[in-house]
Order: C-alpha cells, then structure tokens, then sequence
C-alpha cells in the first residue's frame, strides 16, 4: 500500500510540472501585443491579409456590370446599394450588416471616373474602388479599380463597349450639368438601404458573383489600360486600414457567419422629401448611427428603357446630390 500511494504521488507530481512548464511557454494577450507591435512589418502583413478578406465582400467585375446598366450616377449607387441586385456584400467595421456605398464623380472631358466610397464612422472614410471611363470615337473603355490598402497594388477590371451599350454614356458626357456628388453619409441613408441588411456567407455570395459574371468581357490586368488615368479625390482615404494597424492582434471576424445579432452600432435611414436637391448636402455626424435630422430628397425612380433595363427595386427610391464642378 506504501508502494502505490508513492506511485501515485509521483505521478501526480510529474503533471503538475509538466502543467507549470506549459504555462510558461504559453504567452498571454498582452505579452502577444506587445511582440506584434514590436514587429512593424508583421503587423503590415497581417493587416494586408485581413483587409484583402474584406474585400472579397466586393466583386469589382459585378460592379463593372453594373454600372453599365445604370442610367446615371445617382442610379448607379442605388442600384450598388440595393439587397435585390446582391453586388454588395461589404462590411467593413463588422457590425455584420452590408455597408452603404456613396458614389462621387470626379474628371473632365473625355475622361469621367466615379470614387466609391464609406464611412466607418463619422469622418472616417474608405476608398474602395474607382470606375474609369474614357470616350474614344465610339466606344468607352470602362477600368475598375480597387483600392490597394483593400484590393491591394495593380488590381485592374477592365473592358470595352459601344457608347450604346451602356445607358449613362449621354449623361455622363453631358456639358450642361452638376457633377456628382452622393447626398448621403454616415448615420444618413435612403430608405431604399434603410438599417442595411445581413451580409451573406462568402461562399454564397461568391458563387453568386461567378454566375453573375459568367461569360462577360471584363478581364484583369497588372497595368491600367488607361494612359495617364485621372486621380480619384478619395484616394488616400484608408480609413479600414488604419482601423486594422490600429489593432494588429485582434482576432480576425468569422467570415462564415454573417447572420446572427449585429454588434456595435446600427445603421439608421432618414426620409425624403419630395423635392430633388441641386446642391450636395452636408450628412449629419454623431458618436452613434442616429437617425438624421436632415431629410435629402428622393424622388421615385422612372423605369430604365433600351436593352440594359431591369425591373424596378420595389418601393425604393433615391436622390441624387450635385455639386457644381469644373468640365
């Protein structure tokens, strides 16, 4: 009995030991913080891997498409910001919910382009693409580009069409009109968007685009095929990158699950009025998505003619925001 109980306590003390030495290798949360920290080019890399997984929520030749069919820019971010079209799967500050993107317009004569862009918060503000347009006697040819601190350097989606084949072609090269300018920010949304919706699972919403874009025209290259491509205003706007170097440790979103209760704030829409705005309007800004006090217009959208038309978003309408620039 003696020899048993000093078998037992001997083995017993060889599994404390071994615990207490796997203790000590084991580094906590901060001791983890502190190395990444330290390692500037390790919080980089992880950095540019979690943002390139964002923007998998965004598939740059599904909106390529899209703006083809749109009929003016004020279409065009409704069309990117409906749930029926399905092209926007983006969420950037992983409240689970798709996240709203404004359309700004930007160039002159023959070369137009439009900057997508969102809010994270009030003020904080994400490039995520540029749509390049460039007239050539007659044929446009149409480059979209993600923003490297998203897509990463060199992203170009481009092709070419008739200037018929693509309805905002007489609107865009219009002489006597505003450019551009989304009404719309932080906290302050259509009711066609209203509170956003449940982003969908990457392999759904992945699958989705592939059929989407099946058999299209579009190709990817490593260098633009735009000579000399205009500047986007919003180019340096990275808002989604500093968030992540901001917190290189912190353990990356489930991308799996995008359904469930939402964390964090929740978006909320305004009302409209009946009245279209000619000038931009300034969006209302707040420690938390309120709903805006301010009400942009949003007048019902006609139904699209011609071979690119689509059935109307039920119930939705939009406006459009201008301001006046240089042509």
């Amino acid at each position: 009995m003696n020899s048993l109980t000093k078998i037992g306590v001997g083995i017993f003390a060889i599994i404390i030991a071994f615990s207490m030495m796997s203790q000590c290798g084991r580094k906590n949360p901060a001791q983890e913080a502190r190395v990444t920290q330290s390692n500037p080019a390790a919080v980089e890399k992880t950095t540019e891997v979690v943002l390139k997984e964002y923007s998998k929520g965004l598939n740059l030749d599904a909106v390529t498409l899209l703006a083809k069919k749109a009929k003016d820019a004020a279409d065009f971010e409704l069309l990117l910001n409906t749930q029926s079209e399905g092209v926007n799967n983006l969420d950037l500050n992983d409240d689970k919910k798709v996240d709203y993107i404004k359309v700004s317009e930007y160039g002159s004569g023959d070369q137009r382009g439009f900057s997508l862009t969102t809010e994270l918060e009030p003020g904080k503000v994400q490039e995520i693409a540029t749509i390049e347009i460039k007239r050539e006697a007659d044929k446009a040819t149409v480059q979209t580009t993600g923003n490297p601190s998203l897509y990463g350097p060199a992203q170009y989606h481009h092709s070419s069409f008739g200037l018929t084949d693509m309805l905002l072609m007489g609107w865009l090269f219009s002489s006597n009109r505003p450019s551009y300018s989304s009404p719309y920010g932080y906290g302050n949304y259509p009711p066609s968007y209203g509170g956003g919706w449940n982003r969908q699972a990457p392999d759904s919403y992945e699958g989705t685009m592939k059929s989407r874009t099946a058999g299209s025209t579009i190709r990817t290259s490593k260098q633009s095929v735009i000579q000399q491509p205009a500047v986007s205003p919003n180019a340096e706007k990275i808002a989604a990158k500093s968030r992540a170097l901001a917190n290189p440790t912190q353990s990356q979103r489930s991308f799996g699950s995008p359904s469930g209760s939402t964390s964090g704030s929740q978006r909320t829409s305004g009302t409209a009025s009946n009245s279209r705005p000619g000038t931009s309007s300034n969006t209302s800004t707040a420690p938390s998505r309120p709903t805006s006090s301010f009400k942009p217009a949003a007048p019902s959208r006609p139904s699209s003619s011609g071979g690119f038309g689509r059935s109307s978003s039920s119930g939705s309408s939009r406006s459009g925001g201008f301001s006046r620039g240089g042509k």
